[in-house]
């Protein structure tokens, strides 16, 4: 995978993130008071990896070539985050 591969990658996943952020967020109030503060408690780690996330992305352009075995173990481990994120935040709807 080269580097603008990596990048469309990461953004894909980005706009995917974010999508579910906001489809989780306009959910929020079918839930009880109770939930509504783990629910925003654990929708503000999720945006905090997002915009970690970001950042990175961000800093791929001034990354050396050298560095893309880490850059693509960083976006891999983003989106594991994101996926278990989203799987635990899902759990308070069921």
């Amino acid at each position: 995978m080269n580097k603008e591969e990596i990048k469309l990658k990461a953004s894909e996943a980005l706009a995917d993130a974010q999508a579910k952020i906001q489809e989780l967020d306009d959910k929020k109030d079918s839930i009880s008071a109770e939930l509504k503060a783990e629910f925003q408690e654990k929708i503000e780690a999720i945006r905090a990896k997002k915009d970690e996330l970001e950042a990175k992305i961000d800093a791929i352009e001034d990354d050396a070539e050298d560095k893309w075995e880490e850059i693509k173990d960083i976006l891999a481990d983003s989106l594991q985050s994101f996926k278990e994120g989203f799987v635990n935040l899902g759990r308070l709807f069921d």
